[in-house]
């Protein structure tokens, strides 16, 4: 009961402070409307006063009461939708509320969620391989010259075609057992084909004595000492046969042996004129 009274009074305290404003500002606005007239006091306003004093002598003794008598609080019954806090509740919910802003600052704010990283590109796709060249097709195989005749030991056989010079020739070097005797029997047939060479039949048979001639004239006590007038009728017999390698063998085999051919370029020349004889048959 004595908060109730101690609200009243100040309440009432700020009603007649308020109210004295209020009359010393219309003092005033008069006192400078009317400068000359004398003061003049309004009866209702001095018993408005009058009336004001005693009500808060009132008030104030009733305080004062309620201080005395120490009267339980009473409260208005909740259907009346009427209630008052006390002092030290507002005390408390000041307090209260003062905690609870400090306790906020206090908490240190969350921390913003770190952005998304993003996302990565995606790797550009490989550049497909570019197709392998098709391998050129290999050229054809030129087609191997036949092979020459080889030179094969003659054989007596018919020898009917030849004519006296080479059948006697023959004989002799059948018939002969010595190294040089055999030798110029054999030369003697060979130059007889080298002459008639214009005919096949003898061009063919002189080009077959090849073999047999370089084997008789190996086993001669000097064969570097001879001439070489035999190896230069094989080699144009074998030319003209279209033995072109066997012809250039046998020249080889006479510069081996130091032999030469009655020539200015020599067998070496021989070989040059060979080599384009066998260009040209290859055309």
């Amino acid at each position: 009961m004595k908060y109730i009274a101690i609200i009243l009074l100040v309440a009432l305290g700020v009603y007649l402070y308020k109210r004295a404003q209020r009359l010393a500002e219309e003092e005033r606005q008069q006192d400078l409307s009317e400068p000359v007239e004398k003061e003049v006091f309004d009866a209702s306003a001095t018993k408005d006063v009058q009336n004001e004093d005693h009500a808060f002598s009132e008030a104030a003794s009733t305080a004062e009461k309620a201080e005395n008598a120490e009267v339980e609080e009473v409260s208005t019954p909740a259907d009346e939708g009427i209630s008052f806090e006390t002092k030290e509740v507002q005390v408390e919910v000041a307090q209260a509320e003062v905690v609870k802003s400090e306790a906020e600052a206090d908490t240190p704010a969350e921390p913003e969620p770190e952005p998304e990283p993003e996302p990565e590109p995606e790797p550009e796709p490989e550049p497909e391989p570019e197709p392998e060249p098709e391998p050129e097709p290999e050229p054809e195989p030129e087609p191997e010259p036949e092979p020459e005749p080889e030179d094969t030991p003659v054989v007596a056989t018919d020898e009917s075609w030849a004519n006296a010079k080479l059948s006697q020739a023959l004989s002799d070097y059948r018939s002969s057992t010595g190294k040089a005797v055999k030798h110029q029997a054999l030369l003697g047939a060979i130059a007889e084909c080298y002459k008639q060479r214009k005919q096949s039949e003898y061009c063919a048979y002189g080009a077959g004595l090849t073999a047999e001639y370089l084997t008789v004239f190996s086993e001669l006590e000097s064969p570097s000492s001879e001439k070489g007038v035999g190896f230069m009728h094989l080699s144009t017999l074998l030319n003209d046969s279209g033995r072109f390698d066997s012809a250039i063998g046998v020249c080889h085999k006479a510069i081996e042996y130091g032999l030469l051919d009655g020539t200015v370029t020599g067998f070496e020349g021989r070989i040059t004129r060979i080599e384009k004889a066998k260009a040209k048959a290859a055309k």
